[in-house]
């Protein structure tokens, strides 16, 4: 097949797991010998093969996407709703590349413009929703925080007369949502059933596999690991708020941080670590590469998910079930689809660090239930989550798209 894939950012600019996903797929798709093209924003630092057309600017991402600047009305209006520049590039690049199918990723913050010019271009086109993106642009209320409160006002007023024009003229048909929960979003906001398949992602389970772990000495500490964005959804501070609590009530317990964020919200974490007076059971190790979190899945014990946000259908528990962690996760978004609480993993109501201490306590006191669920959860992860299953499902989902078929 000869696809081209539109998205807002691709690797090396990374805010979330959308990105790195998208570029896993497109790997693997190049891995199957189909010609993949792919159109993103603009960067300095796009590998070749990556068109960085659209008007975003990669290179100053934390202003738009972690904001840090606040936009003008009409910055903001072609952010969340259309972009001439965004909409004239795809469609000069498209009629370039030819491609037989487009996939439209993810446009959060990149307009709505692609997936129209994508729709003009006269080919066929799947969208895919692993968040609310499309949801927020065609029927939310819209907007970041903007300049002035006059601002607000005038891009509120573009958007909301212009997504009835812009629902038209996209016409999100089929979609491919990242799990049953992301649907049920799209379906309250007025998408029909028969539009949206549910394919859930896939990690490299093998990749993530390791012997089978031993129990764990009595006098170490029980080793916890959270991975993923620094911000205040992820719930890191509250996975610290629950190590205070264990270590006051004596639980010999260690919590490894990977990930990064703003400086502000790192400093602010910190400050926490030092309010709950856990510095001594705190590591930060910063960034860590998609390729080296693994010695973390092998060497610690348990994976705190402590995700206060709606999390669509997130790929960190899943790769720690394949290496045979333990999981403790909220049940906020999609996490349940793929942690069972019990039987895979131990589930938790978000933003309750009282809850997630008592679960972690449980294991730390029952080795054989860490153990347990540990090897159930890596059963699972093989099972249904297996990477290679996730491509041909995809593949076989575009190729029904080409030839107008149901799948």
């Amino acid at each position: 097949m000869r696809l081209a894939f539109v998205t807002n950012l691709y690797p090396p600019y990374i805010v979330g797991g959308n990105e790195m996903l998208c570029d896993q797929v497109v790997k693997a798709l190049r891995a199957r010998h189909h010609e993949v093209s792919v159109i993103c924003g603009r960067g300095q630092r796009l590998p070749p093969g990556v068109h960085g057309v659209l008007e975003i600017d990669l290179d100053r991402k934390d202003e738009t996407f972690l904001g840090s600047r606040r936009p003008s009305a009409w910055e903001t209006y072609k952010l969340h709703g259309f972009s001439p520049v965004s909409y004239r590039a795809t469609r000069r690049l498209l009629a370039s590349l030819s491609p037989e199918l487009v996939i439209v990723w993810n446009l959060y913050l990149a307009s709505l413009a692609p997936l129209v010019a994508a729709r003009h271009s006269g080919r066929p086109v799947v969208t895919h929703v692993c968040d609310k993106w499309l949801a927020s642009g065609l029927y939310g209320s819209g907007g970041s925080a903007v300049a002035t409160p006059w601002s607000e006002r005038i891009a509120g007023l573009l958007l909301r007369l212009s997504r009835p024009l812009l629902r038209r003229a996209t016409r999100p048909r089929p979609i491919v949502a990242i799990s049953r929960f992301i649907k049920e979003v799209y379906l309250e906001a007025g998408f029909l059933d028969a539009a949206i398949d549910v394919i859930r992602l896939g990690v490299p389970t093998r990749a993530f596999s390791g012997p089978e772990r031993p129990p764990r000495a009595p006098a170490a500490p029980l080793r916890l690991l959270f991975a993923g964005s620094l911000w205040e959804g992820k719930g890191p501070q509250v996975a610290v708020r629950a190590l205070g609590r264990l270590v006051r009530s004596g639980v010999p317990v260690h919590l490894d941080v990977c990930g990064d964020g703003t400086p502000h919200f790192v400093s602010w974490l910190r400050g926490i670590v030092s309010e709950e007076g856990v510095g001594s059971h705190v590591t930060f190790h910063g960034f860590v590469a998609p390729g080296e979190i693994q010695r973390f899945y092998r060497s610690d014990d348990v994976l705190v998910f402590p995700s206060q946000w709606d999390e669509p259908f997130a790929a960190v528990p899943v790769e720690a079930m394949a290496a045979g962690m333990a999981v403790v996760a909220t049940t906020a978004g999609g996490t349940p689809e793929a942690v069972t609480d019990g039987s895979t993993g131990l589930l938790v109501p978000p933003g309750d660090p009282d809850a997630l201490a008592l679960a972690v306590r449980r294991l730390a006191e029952n080795d054989v239930l860490r153990l347990r669920l540990g090897a159930a959860a890596a059963r699972r992860a093989g099972e249904a989550f297996e990477f290679d299953d996730y491509v041909d499902r995809l593949e076989a989902r575009y190729r029904s798209a080409m030839v107008g078929a149901t799948p």
